[in-house]
């Protein structure tokens, strides 16, 4: 008798259903907590968005179409066509409260066990080793996967990393202009440049007074 087995899950299929997982968490908080329902749309679209990316780079490196280099320079991109204002009827604007940008802002916002399970298998997911050779062909996963870890406050791990930042250098002083002396610098204006005074007279005792007593050594008054 043999036992059947389940066919091994693609990366696809692993990441739309942990992603699945966080969004049903999101659902069952929902009712329960009043600053989950401004947000609810905006996160519920912004992490179909990232399952979508992430299956469309899986699908085009499977089938070899996918390329490391950037498409199109931001310089020679042409802009878009706008329509007369006469062509397209106006629509309603609908105002959606901004995501959150705090560290682990969706794990805090629905602290479900479905968000907490699909957490993990997303950090399952990052050490698996068909992952790691989908990062090495295609760099640009991490993009998909840094926001949902700061999301979720997930530690990034190290191939994930971006990094630092090169410090930009300050602009050199200008050299045609000469720098001032320090005595340049100190100069005082005019006004404070008076003579020096004379020093004073030395002051005569009068006759009759009583000898200076001196404190200390010294040579002896005459």
């Amino acid at each position: 008798m043999s036992i059947a087995t389940a066919p091994a899950q693609s990366l696809t299929e692993r990441f739309g259903f942990a992603v699945e997982l966080v969004l049903r968490g999101l659902s069952l908080s929902l009712p329960r907590r009043r600053e989950v329902a401004p947000l609810a749309l905006g996160t519920w679209n912004r992490l179909k968005r990232l399952v979508a990316r992430f299956s469309a780079l899986v699908a085009a490196v499977e089938a070899g179409r996918f390329s490391s280099a950037r498409r199109t320079k931001v310089g020679d991109r042409q802009p878009r066509a706008v329509p007369p204002a006469g062509q397209n009827p106006p629509q309603a604007q609908v105002v959606r409260a901004p995501l959150p940008k705090s560290y682990g802002w969706l794990l805090a916002l629905a602290p479900e066990l479905n968000t907490r399970i699909g957490r993990a298998q997303i950090e399952t997911l990052l050490a698996d080793p068909a992952f790691l050779a989908l990062l090495a062909q295609a760099p640009q996963a991490g993009r998909i996967l840094r926001p949902l870890c700061h999301m979720l406050r997930i530690t990034v791990p190290e191939c994930l990393r971006l990094p630092p930042r090169p410090r930009r250098r300050r602009p050199p002083a200008p050299s045609g202009d000469p720098q001032p002396t320090p005595e340049a610098r100190r100069s005082k204006p005019g006004w404070l440049r008076w003579p020096k005074s004379p020093p004073l007279p030395g002051m005569q005792r009068a006759p009759g007074w009583p000898p200076r007593r001196r404190i200390g050594t010294g040579p002896p008054d005459n």
